[in-house]
């Protein structure tokens, strides 16, 4: 009896050793490897059922023509924080996580937020920027657009508010967990459609959740631009 505690104890001792020897070791950072060129400007443009006229903006899709005549000045931040189908500026990044490469879109957006939500007063205006990760072989679509292409997703990170500005390093962060997050059937999917026009330019939405409710719809709304600016976005 006294040789089977000796050894239970030794066991122990033993256990409690291996656990407090264990090393703090924290998660290997990522990095960004490639970069594309940016798209600086799109034209925004949205048909008003109400006038029958098609209403253009730069970098932002609204079918109010008052912001043109009525509230000209209110044009820029203001105006573009009130849609989520704006943006400043949209670019491609990649990242390698567990030996399998990334494809990040970034769109620096303007967002907004009221000071007091239940009243709806003090609304104000920030940058957020907006990281929608693909896979390779998804994000490739984006070669060969010819007919509607779409680019899914159910990883998506942000970062920026009122008080958070855009951190590279904490940005690599959050994406690295939401790659390590398991996604369920129940996931949001964010979808990225472009196609070209008859002319050969291309028309696209930023990445959004798209229902069945609020589908994107070419035929009402686009951003548009040249090919040549569009493809600068597209790494290879």
């Amino acid at each position: 009896m006294k040789t089977k505690l000796t050894i239970i104890a030794i066991l122990l001792t033993s256990s409690l050793l291996y656990v407090f020897a264990q090393e703090r070791i924290n998660r290997e950072k990522l990095s960004f490897d490639m970069t594309s060129g940016t798209l600086s400007k799109a034209t925004g443009w949205a048909y008003n059922s109400t006038l029958g006229e098609w209403i253009d903006y730069e970098n932002v899709i609204s079918k109010s023509k008052d912001y043109k005549d009525k509230y000209k000045s209110l044009q820029g931040a203001y105006m573009m924080s009130h849609t989520s189908q704006n943006f400043q500026k949209v670019q491609t990044k990649t990242v390698n996580y567990k030996g399998i490469t990334y494809y990040v879109l970034f769109v620096d957006k303007w967002s907004g937020r009221y000071e007091y939500p239940s009243i709806k007063e003090d609304w104000y205006e920030f940058n957020e920027t907006i990281g929608y990760i693909y896979t390779k072989k998804e994000y490739l679509k984006l070669l060969n657009i010819e007919s509607l292409v779409e680019l899914k997703t159910l990883y998506k990170v942000s970062m920026g508010s009122k008080y958070e500005k855009y951190d590279e390093t904490k940005f690599l962060d959050l994406i690295q967990t939401e790659l390590s997050t398991e996604k369920s059937e129940y996931s949001t999917d964010y979808t990225f459609p472009a196609m070209k026009s008859k002319e050969g330019a291309i028309r696209f939405y930023l990445p959004d959740y798209f229902s069945s409710y609020s589908k994107y719809d070419f035929e009402k709304e686009y951003f548009e631009t040249d090919i040549e600016s569009f493809t600068a976005i597209i790494l290879k």
